[in-house]
């Protein structure tokens, strides 16, 4: 069943519901249902008959041991970030998934107005995590999911918010709840399947651009750039780097490093695809703004 069927079967009692779960996020893995009923002021069985309907939607998952309890769901609590977007007037409408990777989950949507807009469901799992919070120290030691990925969309979005006013090279950011992000929707390509670049060394000095605005404005470095995370409007070739919930300040200890590593990285990229030939230290000089040209 689509995320927008599931959303639109839930009243104002089973969101208050699942909002109970998400406020015990912290506390408990397993809700006892001995604290929904003392929560949740309903006749037993209305109650019994909300929480078997939330379990046949997916929202919420029962314990499968002889303790009875319910947790929230990655899907739960995709309807309450969906819910509080649409009362914020972010978006209007909820269309197809167009996009999965290993920690997220893209939807197409529009505002009211009709424009198109991409929403990112951060879904930070089980499997991807170990790798992840080796390299991704922003990640506390909570060991609850949703909430590392609410953790990485309020980052995001922050970024986002900030960049913009100093590069174009990144999406415009419209809004966030909880583990969801809404950004105008790019009509674009990943730079890895860009295979025709008409101007390539254009393409790689505006990416440069944008890092130099994030470092010289704002003190930040992306930590994780390579050809996975920018955009390619084809019509134009202009780049969109996403993917910025692991930024990290210029005042790390490891900043150096991760910025060195971004540049580098995307030059010979650029140099082993297309062919463009930049200087790795050059690149590097003109993104800490040593040098104002390449």
């Amino acid at each position: 069943m689509l995320l927008a069927e599931i959303y639109r079967q839930l009243d104002s009692t089973d969101f208050k519901i699942l909002s109970l779960f998400e406020r015990l996020l912290n506390k408990y893995e397993y809700i006892p249902l001995d604290i929904i009923e003392r929560r949740i002021i309903l006749p037993p069985r209305e109650l019994a008959n909300k929480l078997r309907k939330l379990h046949k939607l997916k929202v919420i998952k029962r314990s499968l041991t002889p303790f009875h309890g319910y947790r929230l769901t990655y899907l739960g609590l995709d309807c309450i970030a969906l819910r509080d977007l649409v009362r914020k007037d972010i978006i209007a409408y909820l269309g197809d998934k167009i996009g999965m990777g290993k920690e997220s989950e893209i939807y197409i949507a529009k505002d009211k107005e009709g424009n198109l807009l991409a929403v990112k469901f951060y879904k930070i799992g089980r499997i991807s995590f170990q790798k992840v919070a080796k390299v991704r120290s922003y990640l506390t030691d909570e060991r609850n999911w949703m909430i590392r990925s609410m953790v990485a969309a309020e980052r995001e979005f922050k970024a986002l918010k900030d960049l913009i006013n100093h590069t174009p090279y990144v999406p415009k950011v419209r809004g966030w709840s909880k583990h969801a992000v809404v950004i105008d929707y790019i009509e674009g390509i990943e730079l890895y399947r860009y295979k025709d670049a008409r101007d390539p060394e254009s393409i790689l000095k505006r990416i440069l651009h944008a890092l130099r605005a994030a470092f010289i404005n704002l003190g930040v470095i992306h930590g994780d750039l390579s050809e996975y995370n920018v955009l390619v409007e084809v019509k134009e070739e202009i780049p969109y780097i996403i993917d910025w919930p692991q930024y990290l300040y210029k005042d790390d200890p490891a900043h150096e490093m991760y910025l060195k590593r971004d540049v580098e990285y995307i030059v010979k990229f650029f140099k082993r695809k297309y062919g463009v030939n930049i200087d790795g230290d050059e690149a590097l000089k003109y993104v800490k703004g040593v040098i104002n040209e390449l």
